[in-house]
């Protein structure tokens, strides 16, 4: 198969694609014009297209042409998804965002340009195929509940989904390289709100009342040693403190200080204990400083695991559409999350990064920056390599293990 040739065919229909979604971006649980757009394409490519699942998102089914129908036991699917951030673009490009206050900052735009493009060249060879091809393209991400709930909606079933590969564009890689990473890839992603209740009073009379801001900035000092002083040095944690109000007035003692912050671990016995020694020190420094504290701790993500098989699978395609000087092999796991992860926990599958880096054009700001952008001539890439990955999948006879 030729797909690198054919999506190059297809380059200024992507570059079109991609700049359409990122002028019009839509944040999590509202991309439902984003949802009919890409619907009527899929629909234009002859594809079966389901709309509404767990809110905005959609499916698009394309099965094998009726002589191997007879086949078509397992399903493979592409995951792509939708939403953009709350950030003002800066980048004066003539295709920056419409919306102000809104913009595709981490590139979403991109990876739902990219299986939209693997849809079409797959539709192409509609008679040649002998699995099922399912397209998700999920909303909410950023908010990481978009996958739990479009998988609690149905998404991995009728037909049920044996394999799962999510593609993401990746400015720390040069455009025309594919990063991909064995086992685990990403971490566990928790989000927590700690409350300090102290006793207001008199900014002049500190010691009538029990000032929330002086023992807030305890508890954010001894969080710290948390991961410094209580964690083993080889075992990566993360523990940000990224927002914190309280006080009416400067002369007022602030009766209550509310923190905000993220948890990110590897290490599954790290990330139960997590929650329990944030909860000892709001306990103790609160008790110390007669104030008291409220904990609130959600877990937002797992750990995203790859499938080496998968894994594998993608590395031969990629192969194929660059050569192997072009496949770039990541060591070490992310402190970021992704919600792909959830697919992970119910199939097998793996997540693969798309390099849209390019020095030269000024393309190097990371993801959720106001300056991101990515290099459009990587997209056929991106989109001859998600479609090569389903053509050798449906090709092997391995059957992965989660």
């Amino acid at each position: 198969m030729e797909f690198l040739k054919e999506a190059k065919k297809l380059k200024l229909e992507l570059i079109k694609i991609r700049r359409h979604l990122h002028q019009h971006p839509e944040l999590s649980n509202q991309e439902y014009k984003t949802s009919e757009y890409i619907a009527s394409l899929l629909k234009k490519w002859d594809y079966k297209v389901k709309s509404g699942i767990g809110g905005a998102g959609v499916i698009g089914l394309l099965f094998p042409s009726t002589i191997n129908k007879q086949l078509s036991t397992k399903c493979i699917a592409i995951r792509a998804d939708m939403d953009a951030l709350p950030i003002h673009e800066e980048t004066e490009k003539s295709y920056a965002s419409k919306t102000k206050g809104i913009m595709h900052a981490c590139g979403h735009d991109g990876n739902m340009t990219c299986a939209l493009g693997a849809a079409k060249l797959l539709a192409a060879h509609q008679s040649e195929l002998t699995k099922t091809v399912k397209f998700i393209f999920q909303p909410a991400e950023e908010v990481s509940n978009g996958a739990e709930r479009i998988i609690k909606a149905g998404v991995l079933k009728d037909p049920a989904v044996e394999a799962i590969i999510g593609m993401h564009v990746y400015t720390l890689l040069p455009a025309g390289k594919v990063g991909i990473k064995y086992g685990q890839m990403m971490a566990n992603v928790d989000e927590f709100t700690l409350t300090i209740i102290g006793e207001g009073g008199h900014g002049a009379a500190p010691h009538k009342g029990v000032d929330a801001i002086a023992v807030a900035a305890d508890v954010i000092t001894a969080l710290q040693q948390v991961v410094s002083r209580q964690t083993d040095p080889a075992d990566p944690v993360v523990l940000t403190i990224g927002t914190i109000n309280g006080g009416t007035q400067y002369n007022i003692l602030a009766d209550k200080v509310v923190m905000k912050g993220t948890v990110r671990t590897l290490n599954d016995k790290t990330h139960r204990e997590m929650p329990k020694k944030i909860e000892k020190i709001g306990r103790g420094i609160t008790s110390a400083f007669g104030a008291r504290y409220q904990l609130e701790y959600k877990v937002l993500g797992v750990a995203l695991i790859n499938n080496d098989q998968i894994v594998d699978t993608i590395k031969i395609a990629a192969a194929k559409i660059l050569g192997a000087n072009n496949i770039v092999t990541i060591n070490r796991a992310s402190m970021v999350g992704e919600d792909f992860a959830s697919y992970l926990q119910q199939v097998s599958g793996a997540f693969v990064y798309l390099g849209v880096g390019n020095k030269a054009k000024g393309i190097t700001y990371p993801w959720h920056h106001a300056c991101f952008d990515l290099d459009e001539e990587a997209l056929p890439v991106g989109a001859a390599v998600l479609a090569q990955s389903v053509w050798e999948w449906q090709s092997s006879k391995i059957v992965a293990n989660r």
